[in-house]
């Protein structure tokens, strides 16, 4: 599985499904293909590792700068409006 294994892989619809099924150990409601296209742009535009974005996102896995007294701090809010565009847009 692509997290747990090596992040240098591209990242793909079955690694999210693996992700789902493993890590968050829930079956996935979501379309994997657009929470694959959202965590890679998201990723690619705030120069962040699309795994670490989908955790993020899913389990609200804090990254350096997103979180600040177990709040959301304005760079975190950002990656999540800009992740939910994609994914919702």
């Amino acid at each position: 599985m692509l997290g747990v294994a090596n992040n240098l892989q591209t990242m793909t619809k079955t690694d999210i499904e693996d992700y789902f099924t493993y890590v968050v150990q829930e079956v996935c409601v979501h379309d994997p293909e657009m929470l694959l296209e959202a965590a890679t742009e998201t990723g690619a535009t705030f120069e962040l590792d699309p795994y670490e974005v989908l955790c993020f996102m899913v389990e609200n896995k804090p990254m350096t700068g997103t979180h600040s007294c177990g709040f959301h701090t304005r760079y975190g809010r950002a990656i999540r409006e800009h992740f939910s565009s994609i994914y919702h847009g």
